[in-house]
């Protein structure tokens, strides 16, 4: 018997930011890899200006913040509350 969500879980504010974040990353790797190899990956796409900006800001404090604190962070920002489940 499959089960059914009711409704969805919203994010808390924590998780919501690390969507954010894990969205920044995932656009700052494809624009570096379009960079390295420009004929073998389709542009990203372009953002607004704030985005950039924050993107830039982002990027640049996650890529100096130790290994191990960033492993630490990131791990606490995983935890999820559990959904609605009914069964069909």
């Amino acid at each position: 018997m499959p089960a059914v969500i009711k409704h969805e879980t919203k994010y808390s504010p924590i998780q919501a930011f690390r969507r954010w974040s894990e969205r920044i990353l995932i656009d700052a790797a494809q624009e570096d890899l379009y960079r390295k190899y420009p004929g073998a990956a389709v542009h990203p796409r372009r953002r607004g200006r704030v985005r950039v900006a924050a993107r830039l800001v982002f990027t640049t404090g996650f890529r100096l913040t130790p290994a191990p604190i960033r492993r630490r962070l990131m791990r606490a920002m995983l935890v999820r509350r559990g959904q609605d489940w009914d069964p069909a």
